[in-house]
């Protein structure tokens, strides 16, 4: 059973839209916390050029590439916390409000760059098709 078009559409935005804003805000120790809308509207915004422009692989692409980074930051994070630190306790970021501020923007300019990047790609690959 395949899905109508648009379904479809509505179905892979509200899937990266939320993935999206789960990733975004994972720094943050307070999930009533402002910075809460650097990744749900900085997101949604993305997520609707993406359907706009019909971008929607390369939006999965970089929605990727942003939760490799959480991952990435989370592994080191740990390995700094018990290689670095004599008291081999592990702290978790969300502890410190600025590291968790920077964080949470720095993953949505992940998000951004990585879609832009992504974009830049495909539009490149169609221009070399079309010659």
């Amino acid at each position: 059973m395949s899905l109508p078009g648009s379904l479809r559409t509505v179905a892979a935005v509200a899937v990266y839209w939320t993935a999206i804003a789960l990733g975004g805000s994972v720094l943050l120790p307070d999930p009533t916390s402002p910075l809460v809308a650097v990744p749900t509207l900085g997101g949604g915004a993305v997520v609707a050029h993406a359907a706009h422009t019909d971008r929607l692989v390369e939006l999965g692409y970089a929605v990727g590439t942003m939760w490799i980074a959480v991952l990435a930051l989370s592994i080191g994070t740990g390995v700094v916390d018990v290689f670095a630190l004599p008291r081999r306790e592990i702290a978790p970021l969300a502890d410190y409000p600025g590291i968790a501020a920077i964080g949470t923007v720095g993953l949505l300019g992940v998000l951004v760059v990585a879609y832009a990047a992504f974009s830049r790609r495909s539009d490149e690959r169609d221009a070399a098709e079309s010659e």
